[in-house]
């Protein structure tokens, strides 16, 4: 496709207009992402966003995830999805917010009974109407029979995935090629498919959950998205805490903690699965990584995943 990166707020408005007919009004560009470009635009009075990118599944889900919210987890409708510029396009309804991680120590403390409820949405959202374990697809099910084979999985260098070629880039970097092996070791040790099947986001960061005050205004980007272990989001937020110190996570895991306690919910085997989850995180995060040559950000992971389990 004409890399979505190079799409101009000229193009985006160019392409409204002969879509919609009318040329929209205010076309900004609001959002990047590693796999796409958002452009907020008014239409009728109307506030949308339209998204381009190479691949539609991620729009996909993102207009499936919309059968998951509440007013606990905000999801905005996708409106439409389509071809252009070689690639695709989404219009989707808009939210307003700052994301997640750039607010205040003392707006983070206000924002966690929010962010717990969400967590909590994520947890028992109703999954009856799908199968399987991992990342879901168009039609809403998932293509691993446990969440020990989801996670394992992460070993996989194939053609396949957009990060293709990892594994060679990886073996640069003794110190990531080392660390890889010695988690992905203990992983295939503590992995259990004794886990509750859940809605998991899998990136509830970078940009992706917009707040106003103490509440969530949006929860987007579900291309990342799976069915699994509900701990593994627990795990997102205190894999990345050295890198958002603003962000009192372990506060969180006590606000959680005390919900669940309020549930009479208690996580079997908590400390080995958490511990599976951020191995998982980070050899993902290696792999990723690697194919960028983001070298410094690979040791940084690499780092971070012996401090969490003791290597």
């Amino acid at each position: 496709m004409a890399n979505d990166h190079t799409i101009d707020v000229q193009q985006a408005r160019s392409f409204l207009t002969g879509h919609l007919g009318i040329e929209p009004a205010q076309v900004v560009q609001i959002g990047e992402g590693a796999w796409s470009r958002c452009f907020g635009f008014s239409c009728d009075g109307q506030a949308l966003v339209i998204r381009f990118g190479p691949y539609v599944d991620d729009f996909q889900k993102d207009q499936l995830a919309h059968a998951y919210a509440t007013p606990d987890l905000p999801i905005p409708q996708v409106l439409e999805i389509g071809p252009a510029l070689d690639g695709y396009y989404a219009i989707s309804q808009r939210v307003y917010g700052l994301p997640l991680e750039e607010v205040s120590a003392e707006q983070w403390m206000a924002l966690l009974p929010a962010v717990v409820a969400a967590l909590e949405a994520l947890r028992t959202a109703d999954l009856t109407a799908t199968v399987g374990f991992g990342g879901w697809g168009a039609d809403g099910n998932a293509g691993h029979s446990g969440w020990a084979s989801r996670l394992l999985s992460v070993d996989q260098d194939t053609p396949d995935q957009r990060s293709h070629g990892w594994r060679e880039r990886l073996a640069r970097s003794s110190h990531g090629a080392a660390t890889f092996a010695w988690g992905f070791d203990l992983l295939k040790k503590i992995v259990d498919d004794a886990v509750p099947r859940c809605l998991l986001h899998c990136d509830l960061m970078n940009r992706n959950v917009l707040v106003d005050g103490a509440r969530i205004t949006g929860v987007l980007d579900w291309g990342c998205s799976v069915y699994g272990d509900h701990l593994y989001d627990l795990a997102w937020f205190e894999f990345w805490a050295p890198w958002h110190p603003q962000l009192n996570v372990a506060s969180l895991r006590s606000a959680l903690e005390q919900r669940w306690l309020e549930k009479g919910y208690a996580p079997e085997n908590k400390d080995a699965r958490l511990l599976a989850s951020y191995l998982h995180i980070g050899l993902e995060r290696l792999a990723y990584h690697a194919y960028l040559e983001n070298w410094e950000t690979l040791a940084a992971i690499a780092d971070r995943m012996r401090a969490l389990a003791g290597g």
